[in-house]
């Protein structure tokens, strides 16, 4: 089993969520978060991860995480019923890791359903299975302060909101809706925008409705 990974961006694949790492001449396909993917660096950069191999009768696929505690909320999530590795990335894509494992731990329902994907029982399961198990570690990260992703290298304005919206679109959101949001995370912009910011401050509003 593959359980971490240090090597050079080869491919970082925004609209599929996929990373193609470069460790010794042979380039390993990894499915990231959106959360870990703002982390990784753009192609040449060097980039850490730590791995998780999902063996099936058919394929083996490595999902990649900025930090070892986001792996582990990964397993949790893929062993509740139903939550199969791809809707496990997409839970962790829809907020921060401390705000998720919050959301879990205080039960809040609501809140887990407006990730895409997620509907009202796939929520209710991820509580009842997880809401006590979560509790250790979202007190654990409580005190941490955020790491500071990477920031893209800028691109042109309507290339780095098109960028954006394919990203938004890509973890499930409906493109009317993010047309909406990324007006307003583009109104708040300061002239120094990053496709991460615009990301982030655009599944604010998103996650607000």
């Amino acid at each position: 089993m593959i359980g971490w990974l240090g090597g050079k961006v080869r491919v970082r694949d925004v609209l599929r969520g996929e990373v193609v790492l470069d460790v010794g001449g042979v380039g390993y396909l990894v499915a990231v978060s959106w959360q870990t993917l703002a982390d990784v660096p753009e192609v040449g950069g060097a980039c850490e991860l730590w791995i998780h191999t999902h063996v099936r009768e058919e394929a083996l696929n490595l999902y990649g995480f900025s930090t070892p505690a986001e792996r582990d909320v990964f397993r949790l999530l893929t062993s509740v019923p139903q939550v199969g590795p791809k809707l496990a990335v997409a839970v962790l894509g829809g907020f921060p890791l401390v705000e998720l494992l919050g959301a879990i731990a205080g039960g809040e329902r609501p809140t887990l359903e407006r990730i895409p994907g997620v509907g009202r029982r796939t929520a209710e399961r991820i509580l009842l299975d997880l809401k006590d198990k979560v509790v250790p570690l979202y007190e654990a990260l409580q005190g941490q302060r955020p790491t500071a992703p990477t920031a893209a290298a800028p691109v042109g304005d309507d290339a780095l909101r098109e960028e954006a919206r394919l990203v938004l679109v890509n973890l499930g959101w409906k493109p009317k809706p993010v047309e909406a949001a990324l007006d307003k995370a583009w109104a708040e912009a300061d002239g120094t925008e990053t496709l991460d910011g615009l990301v982030r401050r655009a599944l604010a509003q998103l996650m607000a409705r």
